[in-house]
């Protein structure tokens, strides 16, 4: 956690100025959005799923070319 001690003569601007730099050079938030950014590798049920998916849009897409009709 990062603190600033708050000096006698020091106002409450040049603290929250201090405070910002000490979070900019700990380099907290850069890696707090990079954490947020990152997605979970799919699971073993969700790849499955997906490929059914796919498998059953690639036929649907086959007949529509075969029988000569366009677009989906």
């Amino acid at each position: 956690m990062i603190t600033v001690k708050r000096k006698p003569d020091e106002s409450s601007q040049k603290v929250a100025s201090n405070f910002l730099k000490r979070v900019k050079k700990s380099n907290l938030i850069a890696r707090k959005r990079k954490t947020q950014i990152t997605t979970k590798p799919l699971s073993h049920l969700q790849k499955k799923r997906k490929a059914i998916m796919t498998a059953q849009y690639m036929e649907k897409k086959e007949l529509i070319d075969r029988i000569g009709k366009g677009k989906l």
